[in-house]
């Protein structure tokens, strides 16, 4: 591979975790809530069914790409700045909390393109939109502050 390829592929790496492709990935992982909600529990409007499919939606999130780290191997220099980022991520909860916010907005999306407004349903996204943009919010303040983490 030569140079220019290979820092082309380390910044497409590295912008996975970067605005605008992470929020465009989680907006696609809460659009899948609802429908995950569906296909393990049946068309119910059921907080807890949808609280159980939005917890495995998280817990795919986080472990998803641990297994890929582990399955293929990147470039040093990319791993490195992915475990700055975890690092960063492990100190501030805040910039754990702003994934909500994309995820909220995904769910919201499918409640509005699907046009089914359950109460239950609506709940949960907007809590988790609501959470999720208090957590962008509070990062915003404190990511000044933070050391700079490795960009695109």
């Amino acid at each position: 591979m030569n140079n220019t390829s290979t820092t082309t592929t380390q910044k497409l790496l590295l912008a996975i975790d970067v605005f605008p492709l992470d929020a465009i990935w989680k907006i696609a992982a809460g659009f899948a809530v609802f429908p995950l909600t569906t296909l393990l529990f049946g068309k119910r409007d059921s907080i807890g069914y949808s609280l159980a499919a939005l917890l495995i939606v998280l817990a795919l999130i986080r472990l998803l790409p641990l297994f890929i780290r582990k399955l293929i191997p990147f470039p040093i220099s990319v791993k490195q700045a992915w475990h700055e980022r975890r690092d960063t991520a492990r100190k501030h909860d805040s910039y754990q909390w702003k994934k909500l916010l994309w995820i909220g907005i995904g769910m919201l999306s499918y409640i509005a393109a699907s046009e089914l407004f359950w109460t239950g349903r609506l709940s949960i996204a907007c809590a988790c939109a609501l959470v999720g943009g208090i957590g962008m919010l509070r990062w915003r303040l404190v990511a000044p502050k933070v050391r700079p983490l490795h960009s695109p």
